[in-house]
């Protein structure tokens, strides 16, 4: 839903057309008939706040930050070790001991 640019009207969508698989083209015409304003608005998807079960290989949209941030907190919480940052192993052995993290 859009607004008149000018007088604030609620404007009417009166078509549309599809630009790319994420760009779209919208007419709008508003309905005060001392205005008459027409106007086109684009309306692009710019990022993934969820990713797709069936993506478009042709498609590309970053994933948003928020999401990337939740999906690595949770994909830390999910491995063995339970908390981000717990190593499961020492990182270097000396002459047959493990070395404190």
């Amino acid at each position: 839903m859009y607004r008149c640019p000018h007088c604030k009207t609620r404007a009417h969508t009166r078509t549309s057309k599809e630009i790319s698989p994420i760009l779209r083209e919208l007419y709008y015409q508003c309905p005060d008939p001392e205005c008459g304003h027409s106007f086109v608005v684009h309306a692009e998807a710019v990022r993934t706040l969820s990713p797709s079960a069936k993506p478009d290989p042709l498609v590309y949209l970053p994933i948003s930050e928020n999401t990337r941030r939740a999906v690595s907190d949770q994909a830390a919480m999910t491995q063995p070790g339970g908390a981000p940052g717990v190593r499961l192993q020492p990182k270097v052995k000396e002459a047959g001991r493990a070395v404190p993290f």
